[in-house]
């Protein structure tokens, strides 16, 4: 029979391979919100700049399709922007719910880890244990030899 500390070694293994893909996750769910971060910062720019046109236009004396053109796009602008910051909301709560498992799978794998040892010590002892005792029996059988 494997000893205790090995069939711990395959439950860490489990829990290291969760993490690894708790890692994984989690990288890519901050790559999600820093993603969305940026697109909402080029909207604001973008939406900023077309609003600079659009009062330009104004001052200039467009024509009514020509201004009612520029409000239409920027209402979609500042839509698409709203839905980029819902985007990102959603985002940043997956963010916080996959932190949370990385948080769990890192304390199991710190966890099995320090199990792991503790077994090793134990079986350490253990073995050291028998061999003291053999060592005693031998030399208690060479003692009586000679006497």
């Amino acid at each position: 029979m494997a000893k205790r500390s090995q069939r711990l070694r395959v439950v860490l293994d489990l829990a290291e391979r969760k993490k690894k893909q708790a890692d994984q996750l989690l990288a890519a769910s901050r790559a999600r919100v820093e993603k969305d971060k940026q697109q909402i910062v080029q909207l604001e720019a973008f939406l900023a700049d077309y609003q600079r046109q659009y009062e330009d236009a104004g001052r200039q004396g467009f024509g009514i399709s020509k201004l009612e053109v520029y409000q239409s796009f920027i209402r979609k602008i500042a839509t698409a922007l709203n839905q980029q910051k819902n985007a990102l909301r959603m985002n940043e709560n997956e963010l916080s719910a996959v932190e949370r498992h990385w948080t769990q799978c890192y304390g199991q794998v710190v966890a099995m880890d320090k199990l792991v040892d503790k077994a090793q010590d134990q079986e350490r002892k253990l073995e050291d244990k028998k061999l003291q005792q053999q060592l005693d029996e031998r030399a208690q059988m060479i003692k009586s030899n000679f006497i």
